[in-house]
Parts: structure tokens; C-alpha cells; sequence
């Protein structure tokens, strides 16, 4: 058994009532899909799986086949938990757009005030964070990890591959 058949087993057993496809490939070089349907009126939860690659999961609406994964886990464990959270909740996959420091707070569900004091900083110096075109990663890792979040990044080449970068722990 592979490692999205396992969470389709775990999320079937967690979720006896909901209807379920595990899509499987011709070419085991191809992706695996398993589609978690929520119910009426509610987008599915899409998981894919590559073996090299880890997992993408999205809830798509009618006109979003073919855009790709909104979110990318790299092990069965973290794509379990985050699809038994959007069962759960109802809520949709994050979009990967690109969005500001104050939209991300913001989508968070944080106010300026709440992010800086938990930050140890002002406001008014959370203000001028969000509005700098340049910042320092330090400052983001921190205002990432105020959220409840890790940053991250990535570097993406020409030729497609994509590496992520160690930051330092100060």
C-alpha cells in the first residue's frame, strides 16, 4: 500500500459517509488523485500525489481544473491533517498568489496591534514593515512565526527545479 492509499484508508475510516475516488495511473510516473467529495455545494478536496515530489492538495471550484495544487505538503502525515482541516471546516485551500505582509495578516484573522504585540513590537513599527518593499528576512521569519507559521524560501530555476534555502536560526 502507497502513501496515498493509506490516506485514503485513514480519511475513509475517519469519514465513513463521504464519497471518495482514488484515481489511479496508467504510468506509475504519473501523479495519483484522490477526491474527497464534502458535499452539496461545497468544492471537493483534490489530493494529489507525486512519489517524487510530495503532495498537492486543493479545493477547486468548476472553473479551476488544470491550475494545479494550492497547497504542497511533502509527506502523507502533514497532507492528512490538512485535508481532515478542510473536511472538517468546510473551509478552501490557500491560493499560492503572491500577497502582501498586511493580506496575509490580515488573512490570519489578526489585527496590526494583535500581530505586534505578539511580535514584542509596536504597532506603528508593524505599520512600516508591511508598507517596506525591503525586509529584512529576519523580520519576516519572525512576523511568520508570530502568525503560527515557518518561512520559507525557495529558490526556482529555469529549468524548473526549485531548492529551498536554510535560514539561519538567530
Amino acid at each position: 500500500m502507497n502513501q496515498i492509499e493509506r490516506i485514503h484508508d485513514e480519511l475513509t475510516k475517519r469519514f465513513p459517509n463521504l464519497a471518495m475516488n482514488l484515481d489511479r495511473p496508467a504510468n506509475e510516473k504519473h501523479p495519483w488523485f484522490l477526491f474527497v467529495h464534502r458535499g452539496e455545494g461545497i468544492p471537493h478536496v483534490a489530493i494529489e500525489w507525486r512519489p517524487d515530489r510530495g503532495f498537492g492538495i486543493s479545493t477547486p471550484g468548476e472553473d479551476d481544473y488544470g491550475e494545479g495544487a494550492d497547497e504542497i505538503y511533502p509527506n502523507a502525515k502533514t497532507a492528512t491533517e490538512r485535508a481532515i482541516d478542510l473536511i472538517e471546516t468546510g473551509s478552501r485551500s490557500m491560493s499560492p498568489e503572491v500577497v502582501g505582509l498586511a493580506e496575509l495578516r490580515q488573512r490570519q484573522g489578526l489585527s496590526q496591534v494583535e500581530l505586534a504585540a505578539r511580535m514584542g513590537v509596536k504597532q506603528s513599527n508593524l505599520s512600516l514593515i508591511e508598507s517596506r518593499g525591503d525586509v529584512m528576512v529576519s523580520t519576516l521569519a519572525k512576523m511568520a512565526a508570530a502568525m503560527g507559521g515557518e518561512l520559507s524560501i525557495q529558490v526556482r530555476f529555469p529549468s524548473g527545479a526549485e531548492q529551498k534555502i536554510a535560514i539561519a536560526k538567530g
